[in-house]
């Protein structure tokens, strides 16, 4: 674990997650469980145990946002960070790692249905110059801009932002066999699919999704080491000419994220919804008091 983590551990205070009665206790976690790597459960309805903090800074990669205390994953996952990092590091790119996971895995409040078991990533689309040329001080990553290849409301690429190296990054993601499956904005994937010499097998595990318009969302399979890691079924592969990829683009689309648009701002304080139900180990996992 990399001392400046360890430092913002230390200073860390918990916050826990309260809206009228609602509570979330796997908010209040600041640190992981004992015992042995081990996922129990799925990707939105699961915990880790044993969790582990990655260096914050490595070759070609970037940990950031560190005071979220949500970098916690599956060592598998830390291991995928630091090869995408070295390979893509020659090709100009730098990696910068949001939310993975928090310490002991489980639901968030707000931030993610899904980063419950530490094998979900948040990588950001960024590419900030100076994490090129050296290490990010604590405070620059917490306040580094988002930087958008897509426009939400015109559902489509922001040319100007748009760079070939994207395209690199996820075919080198997609390209790993520990990948289960990666989203992005739905415009994202149809500016890969317009070069028909992206059309391989490597774009099926690119799936369309909301939001995803300044980061990819990276899904790893289950580890070895975890039988109790439900991983789902196979995706249906989106390709570029699907009537459901397609779907995304189409005036029935249009209408339903114009109604969750409204929705939004018709609720601006909206109710958390239930926590899911998890497997009876995630129990033990949360109430372990060795590392709290």
């Amino acid at each position: 674990m990399h001392k400046n983590i360890i430092s913002l551990l230390l200073l860390s205070i918990a916050a826990v997650a309260t809206a009228g009665g609602f509570y979330n206790p796997w908010e209040e976690i600041v640190r992981p469980s004992t015992g042995q790597h081990q996922i129990f459960g799925g990707y939105n309805a699961g915990c880790l145990q044993g969790a582990s903090a990655p260096r914050d800074t490595g070759n070609g990669f970037q940990y950031i946002e560190l005071s979220r205390n949500k970098f916690w994953g599956h060592v598998s996952t830390h291991r995928f960070i630091e090869r995408m990092g070295s390979v893509l590091r020659p090709q100009g790119m730098s990696l910068l790692v949001a939310d993975v996971s928090m310490p002991r895995g489980g639901p968030f409040t707000w931030d993610h249905a899904s980063h419950q078991v530490g094998l979900d990533m948040d990588i950001e689309f960024l590419q900030d110059p100076r994490s090129l040329q050296r290490d990010l001080t604590i405070d620059e990553r917490e306040q580094l801009p988002k930087y958008y290849l897509a426009d939400q409301d015109a559902n489509a690429v922001i040319e100007k932002n748009w760079s070939e190296k994207y395209v690199t990054m996820l075919r080198t993601f997609a390209q790993d066999d520990a990948v289960h499956v990666m989203f992005v904005h739905p415009s994202i994937k149809k500016k890969i699919c317009e070069n028909p010499a992206n059309r391989q097998s490597w774009l099926a595990k690119v799936q369309p999704w909301w939001g995803h318009e300044e980061h990819v969302h990276v899904r790893l399979k289950c580890p070895a080491d975890s039988p109790n890691c439900k991983s789902k079924p196979d995706f249906t592969e989106i390709g570029c000419d699907t009537e459901e990829f397609l779907w995304w683009f189409s005036e029935e689309w249009r209408q339903l994220y114009e109604a969750r648009k409204k929705w939004q701002r018709d609720n601006p304080n909206p109710e958390p919804v239930p926590l899911p139900s998890l497997p009876t180990q995630c129990q033990s996992v949360l109430k372990d008091a060795g590392t709290r």
